[in-house]
């Protein structure tokens, strides 16, 4: 059985006061009433006007009284279950724990035999299924990078791969489209078995991404639906870029963010009541002197964690951002200060889920054995978020009265009890080496666990009825929507 331990923090983060969220939720309602929202998608506007929205059927852009979005997203559940293939997978999603996943949709790698960056493709999301499997800081596994060998179906080899390497929850972020919708619910189907298990402990859910400022995308609108439908958890990311496609203001890129996220919840509300979603802000800034993306900024580590506070706001389970940083290379000083941020203040906030592990270059690059490097800086911020025991036996007191002055505790029954306990950072803190071997240097290290896992870690397997299953779904896929010549 998998191991997945997510962080329970004992103390909370408040990155904005009560009325601050008040603030930002009504200019969100204010923006979606007179403003509004592009939304290209004749079905999705026809649902919209249906339920009373003000349509402009020319610009295909809707407003959204706010009556409308308040009674929408109070149908919305706070808390839901998202399922695996195995016992020990399910993650509950109703605020008490966090849990995390590998970033995703990369388009290189570093090359295993050459080390060079090359374009990405199924082996690559193969691979690191099997390793995010092992690694029990990963409770749900973004195909970390993009089947980029299968054109147009890569969505669905993608998923094709995660299913066969990992018994745990896999989150999409590539299935666009009613068309590939359709396909990828089959194979969800598959790996659930059946209807009510789909509905109860869904194997998959969807992530779309939203278009900033103030749009959402066709495609990734029209297969959301079909997946609400079908009982897959859907959720919506806003990427606003401060100074660019959002104002030049962490406030202002929230606003803008969150009315992207919350009309596309509200059209899920309407179209199926209670169907579960979930909320996603990650901020990123326009470098004001060249244009360029930049994530590894105080601005980014606010918002991420702001944005958390904003979906409980709505009473929907949040999706934050944490790694995935500007530089190309692990184990610099730069990486480790910027990856702390996020991993810890968007947990601290409550976020339910955060991704981001494995990739670096702003999400685009997969480095391997960053994932390594990103588990255990999980590890210590988990360690950390359990906060300090002071029951009884943890305050010590009889075996500090037995030791007394000018002691030591290392014969004591309670030292043996509980040293072990004492989790040692395998990266930070190696085992010994032998008298006159040098110590691997870090990144040698992490390159080499990641190499034992591979060679060792072996999934459960899906049935073969299942396999074949699958591959009979790819097949049908293949001659409608990406016929030969």
């Amino acid at each position: 059985m998998p191991t997945i331990q997510p962080m329970r923090p004992r103390f909370r983060l408040e990155v904005l006061a009560a009325e601050q969220v008040a603030a930002i939720r009504s200019a969100t309602l204010q923006v979606l009433e007179t403003v509004g929202v592009h939304l290209p998608s004749p079905r999705a506007l026809d649902i919209m006007a249906q339920h009373g929205a003000r349509v402009d059927w020319q610009r295909q852009v809707v407003r959204l009284p706010p009556d409308l979005v308040v009674q929408a997203m109070g149908k919305a559940p706070r808390s839901y279950v998202l399922g695996g293939r195995a016992e020990g997978t399910a993650l509950t999603l109703d605020g008490t724990c966090t849990y995390f996943a590998t970033d995703g949709c990369g388009t290189e790698t570093l090359d295993p035999q050459t080390g060079r960056p090359r374009r990405s493709c199924k082996e690559d999301v193969a691979r690191m299924a099997r390793v995010a499997d092992a690694l029990s800081s990963v409770a749900f596994y973004w195909p970390v990078v993009s089947a980029q060998d299968y054109g147009p179906l890569a969505p669905l080899h993608e998923l094709d791969a995660s299913f066969l390497n990992t018994v745990k929850h896999v989150q999409t972020e590539t299935v666009m489209g009613a068309a590939l919708a359709r396909y990828a619910v089959e194979m969800a189907r598959v790996i659930a078995g059946d209807e009510a298990t789909l509905r109860a402990r869904p194997p998959m859910s969807l992530l779309v991404c939203t278009i900033a400022p103030l749009a959402q995308d066709r495609a990734g609108i029209e297969g959301a639906m079909v997946m609400a439908e079908a009982g897959i958890p859907v959720g919506f990311m806003s990427m606003p870029n401060i100074g660019a496609t959002a104002p030049a203001t962490v406030a202002g890129a929230l606003i803008v963010g969150n009315a992207e996220v919350v009309s596309a919840m509200v059209l899920i509300q309407l179209l199926v009541p209670g169907a579960p979603v979930y909320h996603s802000i990650l901020a990123s800034v326009m470098d004001p002197r060249s244009g360029e993306y930049i994530v590894s900024i105080p601005e980014k580590y606010l918002a991420n964690a702001a944005a958390v506070q904003l979906a409980h706001d709505w009473g929907v389970p949040a999706l934050g951002g944490a790694f995935g940083m500007d530089d190309v290379a692990p184990a610099t000083w730069r990486l480790g200060q910027d990856s702390v941020y996020t991993a810890l203040l968007v947990p601290l906030a409550g976020a339910e889920m955060v991704t981001g592990g494995g990739l670096l270059r702003a999400s685009t690059l997969l480095v391997p054995e960053q994932l390594l490097f990103d588990d255990e800086i999980y590890h210590v911020h988990r360690r950390l978020l359990e906060g300090i025991d002071t029951s009884p036996e943890s305050l010590a007191q009889e075996v500090i009265s037995t030791v007394g002055p000018r002691g030591n505790f290392l014969a004591q029954g309670h030292t043996r009890r509980h040293i072990r306990h004492v989790w040692l950072p395998p990266l930070g803190h190696p085992a010994p080496v032998p008298a006159g071997q040098p110590t691997p240097e870090i990144r040698l290290r992490a390159q080499a666990r990641l190499e034992q896992i591979l060679a060792e870690h072996q999934p459960e397997p899906l049935p073969p009825a299942a396999r074949a299953e699958l591959q009979s779904i790819l097949e049908a896929a293949a001659r409608e929507l990406a016929p030969a010549g």
